[in-house]
């Protein structure tokens, strides 16, 4: 019981911390570009879900910035992401992603794989294209409230801008909290530091997955 009320709490400040930066997103309507927002774990096939997430850019670029995303299961190794993103220096984001986990989290191993995609952001002046590939490990432990999930990536991407070629690199460390009594919610927490033609950024995020998730135990 006490765990529960404990959960229930920490669940409720989550989504008023993802709801008070998203509404300070919109109304400052600043930059949001890359994340990874993903852990090795993936959406059942057939199943969705929908991810909010408020980002602070904190190098190269100042503000903040919302991107809406969308999973769908694919098989047991593989899901896609539909993208869409908004800022004050463009007008909108949209991409997709597909990931592929080769190697699944087990007792003897964390779950090891990558995504690939692309990104078109449309400013007030020009169009902007990137290609992506992230590749992704991250490992599960088990807590009293529910699942805790660390996850790295270094993201590399190619961006074609006006007649600018960049090659922006990043190094992304994360955490998702999978709650162990609303096991379909979830809490990611991500920092991302520039290592090359890129920035970094603090992104916070809600997930909620539409399908049943069992929670070993």
């Amino acid at each position: 019981m006490k765990s529960r009320t404990l959960a229930s709490g920490i669940s409720s400040g989550l989504l008023a911390l993802v709801a008070a930066l998203s509404l300070t997103a919109v109304s400052s309507q600043a930059e949001a570009y890359f994340s990874v927002i993903q852990t090795g774990d993936l959406v059942p096939a057939g199943g969705f879900q929908i991810v909010l997430e408020p980002q602070i850019i904190t190098t190269r670029y100042d503000g903040l910035g919302i991107n809406a995303k969308l999973d769908a299961g694919i098989d047991e190794s593989s899901s896609v992401r539909g993208i869409l993103g908004v800022g004050d220096k463009m007008e909108f984001e949209l991409g997709a992603m597909y990931k592929l986990i080769p190697f699944p989290d087990t007792a003897s191993q964390p779950a090891i794989g990558f995504e690939v995609g692309g990104l078109y952001a449309r400013t007030r002046d020009e169009g902007e294209i990137s290609l992506r590939f992230n590749p992704l490990i991250s490992k599960r432990f088990q807590a009293e409230i529910g699942d805790i999930t660390p996850y790295a990536s270094l993201p590399l991407g190619i961006t074609f801008r006006d007649e600018k070629t960049l090659w922006p690199v990043q190094l992304a460390v994360g955490s998702e909290l999978r709650l162990l009594n609303i096991p379909q919610l979830a809490f990611f927490a991500e920092a991302a530091f520039n290592v090359h033609e890129a920035f970094g950024y603090i992104s916070v995020a809600a997930a909620w997955q539409f399908d049943e998730v069992k929670m070993n135990r």
